[in-house]
């Protein structure tokens, strides 16, 4: 049975620590900055962060790509 977990993505947190895929119950994928098994709205960055729904928990392999920074953005 595969276990459902919350995703959020905060693009500002994506850009200096970067973002995983994550793969949702119905098959489609999302970018994803954090996740908890309870939805709870309570991400380092509050301002842009975003719930962008439930996805499969990393051990029921959900999560396709592990956080990795976009090609050309650094960090100063």
């Amino acid at each position: 049975m595969d276990t459902t977990t919350h995703a959020y993505f905060s693009a500002s947190w994506a850009l200096v620590h970067g973002s995983a895929v994550y793969r949702k119950p119905s098959g489609m994928t999302v970018n994803v900055t954090r996740t908890n098994m309870v939805k709870d709205g309570k991400g380092k960055h509050p301002w842009d962060e975003r719930y962008v729904g439930e996805v499969l928990c990393a051990e029921d392999g959900g999560c396709i790509q592990p956080t990795t920074l976009v090609g050309g953005i650094t960090r100063n």
